[in-house]
């Protein structure tokens, strides 16, 4: 397995690429980055977290820096954290969304938000040199555990939310955080928000009971039973709590693509603002923002990406299509519970049911397919798309973050995962069989070249 670097983190296959020298290597030069200076920390349920917990907490005193120890905590949980505790930064380590065996650790600044890419590259350069700070025997750090840091976060959530509307509307809410970090809070959140809570797969466990990527294929286990429960709305979650699809009360698994088109439209509702998203996002989100008369910034894929460019066009709220949304006047993560009572808001507020503000939106049909490739040869594949797939007059070629072609019924976008060894392919449009002729055009092209 090859080790994926980026500038807010790293990630790999335990065992194999992600070794105990890599995972301390890479503490190391996040320490000597910071200077030795107060550091949370916080780790989920994988079955290799607590060994790599161990190696970043030994690097990290070795730099001289002052550990908390948030223990087992929900990424944007600890990114909310960072600055409540006057931290010069955190580190997740988090297999997020990737399968068992995959691990990461997730680099965030003293803003809360990913590193940004100035001092990641700073960090990689540390790094790859292996000069790292090594304090002596009586300026090493110290490490203490903190359990104080959940009660501020939800009333910070039950503040900025309509919790009274939440609490009045009594829903039943199906949760299932795969047995990731997210699961000892599902409890903090019903009670404050007046919920009755259906727990599923929320025993804590490195096990993955269903795939750990949001979307209709992984909520088929909540889908099958929410009707018979009367549930009101179905909320699954990917292990590190940063990603989220919907199940409605009828049993519909809507597309992760549509987690962030439903909570757009309520919080425009609410207030007027630019909407950051990347390339590949469904259109969907262009449409809500033409509907409440609001500019839509494209950036390239990655939370990093969208957050930066939510700072800097001073944007309302951003997203993603893989079920990720982030409101700057909250926090700067993707946040599964804050998009979870953003939905249950909107249900609240409007008297509607999640089926209803599903309907609401502007569908497309999208196609997603995802093909196995080392990046050397899918950034060649990428190359050679332009020569060999005709987009027409009428079509409009992007290179923003890969390869992406425009019409006015649709588009299609291909690119090499910076998180995985794969090539990610996504095709949308109003007519089903367009967006499947066009993804298999893609699709057989790159299959030609790797």
């Amino acid at each position: 397995m090859t080790l994926r670097l980026a500038s807010f983190g790293i990630r790999g296959f335990v065992g194999d690429s992600l070794s105990p020298k890599v995972v301390m290597d890479f503490a190391s030069a996040f320490g000597t980055f910071l200077g030795g200076r107060r550091i949370l920390l916080g780790r989920d349920t994988r079955y290799s977290s607590p060994m790599i917990h161990a190696c970043v907490v030994s690097s990290l005193l070795s730099t001289g820096c002052e550990v908390l120890d948030l223990g087992v905590c929900p990424t944007p949980m600890l990114q909310y954290s960072v600055k409540a505790y006057e931290a010069s930064g955190a580190v997740s380590i988090t297999g997020g969304h990737n399968g068992m065996g995959w691990n990461a650790l997730i680099l965030i600044g003293n803003d809360g938000a990913f590193l940004e890419p100035l001092g990641g590259e700073n960090v990689l350069d540390c790094f790859h040199a292996g000069d790292f700070l090594k304090q002596p025997w009586d300026k090493m750090g110290r490490v203490a555990s903190v359990d104080t840091f959940v009660e501020p976060y939800f009333q910070a959530l039950e503040e900025k939310l309509n919790a009274e509307a939440i609490r009045r509307a009594q829903f039943k809410v199906l949760m299932d955080p795969v047995g990731g970090a997210g699961c000892g809070y599902l409890d903090s959140f019903a009670q404050r928000f007046g919920c009755s809570l259906v727990p599923l797969n929320a025993q804590p466990s490195g096990y993955l009971a269903r795939e750990a990527e949001p979307r209709p294929r992984s909520s088929s286990q909540m889908a099958s039973i929410i009707k018979h429960l009367h549930g009101h709305a179905g909320f699954v979650f990917s292990s590190d709590m940063g990603r989220l699809s919907l199940v409605t009360e009828e049993g519909e698994p809507a597309s992760e693509e549509y987690t962030f088109a439903v909570i757009a439209n309520h919080v425009l509702d609410k207030k007027a603002g630019a909407v950051i998203t990347n390339c590949c996002t469904t259109r969907t989100v262009d449409d809500i923002a033409a509907l409440h008369k609001v500019p839509v910034v494209k950036t390239r894929v990655g939370q990093a990406y969208v957050i930066s460019a939510l700072m800097d066009e001073q944007g309302i709220i951003g997203g993603e299509g893989n079920g990720s949304v982030a409101l700057p006047s909250f926090s700067r993560a993707f946040d599964g519970f804050l998009m979870m009572g953003l939905v249950l808001e909107a249900m609240a507020e409007k008297k509607n049911r999640l089926s209803d503000l599903l309907k609401a939106l502007p569908r497309y049909h999208i196609v997603k397919r995802k093909l196995t490739c080392e990046s050397s040869r899918a950034y060649r594949a990428l190359e050679i798309l332009p020569e060999r797939f005709d987009p027409g007059e009428e079509g409009r070629v992007d290179w923003t973050d890969g390869f992406r072609v425009d019409w006015a019924d649709g588009w299609i976008h291909a690119r090499a995962s910076r998180t995985e060894q794969i090539v990610r392919v996504i095709s949308e449009s109003e007519n089903r069989v367009t967006a499947e002729q066009r993804a298999g055009d893609i699709v057989r092209i790159i299959e030609q070249e790797i």
